[in-house]
């Protein structure tokens, strides 16, 4: 998974590349985790990447409840989204809370391919879910305003879980993406820097 979002052409292609990266960056956190460090507290922060990863895949699973309202469909948007209920995660093994994920990410990106070939429409209504912390007011989003929220959101909670993983075991996002995809890390081989220079073990030795 390539650290920056892959290209793509038209407004919709673009947007949906955005949202998937996103979601991929947040997922290589947690790779090779035991069950133990997802649910470890590493910063003064009460989130652990456990409840992160489980509140980002209902991100995907309801902002994609209210895409598909815009098409008719009924917003039936659950507590998590309109009064901040979290479910409990603790007990949940590293795997289940993947395979969740998984599941409810994999349900938005079927919706991106529909977005992106025109069958939900970008500027569709989506109603707004009915949340104490928006205006009461606001009745509906477009389609594009809420793929870009979650593009932003999403974002935001991968900083945040970079930085609980980095107190785990020190490791960074450059380093999670490529082992998260089978790859060598560091990609120029074993070594150190000297001088400003990457010298592999085996010339200096």
């Amino acid at each position: 998974m390539a650290f920056l979002t892959p290209n793509a052409t038209g407004e919709a292609a673009v947007i949906g590349s955005f949202v998937r990266n996103q979601f991929a960056q947040i997922r290589s956190t947690v790779h090779g985790l035991t069950d133990e460090q997802w649910h470890q507290r590493s910063t003064v922060s009460e989130f652990t990447l456990a409840a992160l990863i489980d509140h980002v895949g209902e991100v995907a699973e309801q902002y994609g409840v209210g895409i598909e309202a815009s098409t008719g469909g009924p917003a039936d948007y659950s507590k998590g989204l309109t009064e901040g209920e979290a479910r409990p995660v603790a007990g949940l093994s590293g795997e289940q809370l993947l395979a969740e994920f998984d599941r409810r990410v994999a349900g938005i990106g079927t919706l991106l391919d529909r977005v992106e070939s025109g069958v939900v429409p970008l500027d569709g209504p989506v109603p707004v879910p009915a949340a104490p912390w928006f205006p009461p007011e606001l009745t509906h989003w477009e389609v594009r305003w809420v793929l870009l929220h979650v593009a932003t959101e999403v974002a935001r909670h991968a900083g945040h879980a970079d930085i609980i993983r980095e107190s785990i075991d020190g490791k960074g996002s450059y380093e999670l993406n490529a082992l998260a995809d089978g790859e060598q890390w560091p990609p120029w081989g074993e070594g150190d820097w000297t001088d400003g220079e990457w010298v592999a073990d085996a010339e200096q030795s």
